[in-house]
């Protein structure tokens, strides 16, 4: 049975970790203030940072933004437009960054404007997919009750057109990598 991490939750509050254990998780990775992520968003097209043992993400709608993040010490890249930028996708596959898939970004939406970016994310993944970059699947929560389990992540996975393996892969394998680096 693989273990499980949520590596995007963007709160932090007393007992958050035992509840995400209860939800199946491992371990979860908090972009607050109080948490042990730090999150770059940037439009420059230098991108400089420290890691000091934090986990690194960096979200950016411009891809050679995250093309330079490809080669320093980010450890997942946002791209939340998922638009198919193959140049993106490889420098991502060459340097073994993930993207994030944050499941808030559906949530957040409603009709035609949640179709069309279902239809961009699972475009997006075909082409990581087919050039070997990794992604990783997470809730984005802002709260305890937009917190999802294991289960439906894989199941949003699963929506966004990957096999039950993939889908698992990506809140097991490749986030424990993250975390391990």
């Amino acid at each position: 049975m693989p273990e499980y991490y949520d590596l995007d939750v963007r709160f932090w509050e007393a007992g958050l970790e035992s509840y995400a254990s209860s939800l199946g998780f491992k371990s979860i990775c908090s972009f607050s203030p109080q948490g042990n992520g730090i999150e770059i968003k940037t439009r420059e097209e230098d991108v400089r940072f420290k890691k000091d043992g934090k986990i690194i993400l960096v979200s950016s709608d411009n891809p050679e933004t995250l093309k330079k993040a490809c080669k320093r010490d980010a450890d997942m890249l946002l791209f939340p437009r998922f638009v198919p930028d193959v140049g993106l996708v490889r420098a991502a596959a060459e340097n073994r960054k993930p993207f994030e898939i944050p499941l808030s970004l559906l949530l957040e939406r409603r009709g035609a404007e949640r179709a069309f970016l279902i239809s961009r994310m699972r475009v997006f993944l075909r082409l990581c997919n087919k050039y070997g970059a990794d992604f990783i699947i997470a809730s984005g929560a802002s709260g305890r009750l937009s917190m999802k389990s294991p289960g439906e992540l894989t199941a949003v996975g699963e929506a966004l057109g990957l096999s039950h393996d993939q889908a698992v892969k990506s809140i097991s394998m490749v986030p424990e990598y993250i975390l391990k680096r």
